[in-house]
């Protein structure tokens, strides 16, 4: 027991003295590593990083939340958005029209030297695109918009001029989208509006032939006949007659003109009041999101991290010399044994 112990202790202590033989290759490999990490430091292309805090709005009618006399939950224009509209805020962030629109306004494919005659230009400038910008939902339920580039005014730049695209895309499409509805309703305004003014034409031509209103004129016409056939005046008798006459013609398309007109009327005020929303929803330039932090330029670079990097590349230095050291002695040890 007490050797066994003994004979333990002693491998221990012969791999310390192995180890310390080796002490200046080790030593000398953590050198290497050292200075390699400071020269990986030094070529790297420094990075500067700027972040936008967006928060979504909770709605995107104009029209809904300003003129609809009907509270639907989501009509409040100072509320915030939940996850859902956060979802679609990303999906704008990551369209392809904001990527285009950042590309062109500063020139990415000269900045990430991509050559404008590569066959896969597009592609190697979304790849470069998606390593220097990054859209993600944070656990408070706001979207971050981050930017890193070798330029710090630039990458605040950028994250300030996408974050203000989002507006300006989701303005594009909704403005499509409203342009085709306001022109749907006001054609029906019109037709509408011409329909009741041939109606009211032809009222006044009935008009014109005695019919003034149909109900008031009967009722008014059997009290007067009433008296003259009680006076016994033949002379109103037979002209009241004759009015009755002209109400037993036309009376009935009078009466049918007049509900149909009291029913456009009413028609034409609801189309109105939609008109009215269909311009509003047209006009609109209502933010869709709450801008909580601008971008503003770095004044000290995140990429890359001297420190980590020497860490990493003398740790690797350090485990590579004992794998090299593991090995020689494997080596001499089988050498040793087939001699």
């Amino acid at each position: 027991m007490a050797n066994g112990a003994y004979q333990k202790g002693d491998h221990s202590f012969d791999l310390v003295l192995f180890l310390w033989r080796r002490r200046r290759f080790i030593i000398g490999m953590a050198l290497l590593g050292l200075i390699g990490g400071i020269v990986v430091t030094l070529a790297l292309t420094p990075r500067y990083k700027s972040e936008v805090i967006l928060f979504p709005a909770i709605t995107n009618s104009v029209s809904k939340a300003l003129l609809s006399e009907q509270s639907t939950g989501r009509d409040d224009i100072l509320a915030l958005g939940d996850e859902e509209d956060a979802e679609q805020l990303l999906q704008i962030l990551n369209s392809d029209q904001v990527r285009k629109r950042t590309s062109d306004r500063f020139d990415l494919m000269n900045v990430y030297k991509i050559k404008p005659d590569s066959k896969h230009k597009n592609s190697e400038l979304r790849d470069a695109y998606e390593g220097h910008v990054k859209f993600e939902y944070t656990k408070f339920g706001s979207v971050r918009v981050t930017v890193q580039d070798q330029d710090p005014q630039r990458a605040a730049d950028m994250a300030n001029f996408m974050s203000a695209q989002v507006d300006s895309v989701w303005n594009d499409m909704a403005h499509e989208r409203a342009s085709k509805g306001y022109r749907i309703v006001k054609e029906s305004v019109d037709a509408l509006t011409e329909e009741i003014r041939q109606i009211g034409d032809s009222m006044a031509v009935l008009r014109s032939l005695g019919v003034q209103d149909y109900h008031t004129q009967a009722e008014r016409y059997n009290e007067y006949l009433g008296a003259a056939i009680v006076k016994g005046d033949q002379r109103a008798i037979n002209e009241f007659e004759k009015r009755f006459e002209v109400l037993a013609k036309y009376g009935g398309a009078y009466v049918t003109l007049q509900d149909k007109q009291f029913n456009e009327v009413k028609r034409l005020s609801m189309l109105r009041m939609k008109l009215e929303q269909a311009k509003a929803d047209l006009d609109s330039d209502l933010p869709h999101k709450f801008t909580v932090n601008s971008a503003f330029p770095a004044d000290r670079k995140s990429f890359p991290i001297w420190w980590l990097v020497i860490a990493v590349s003398v740790i690797s230095t350090l485990v590579l010399a004992l794998v090299m050291i593991v090995a020689q002695e494997n080596i001499r040890k089988i050498q040793g044994f087939n001699g």
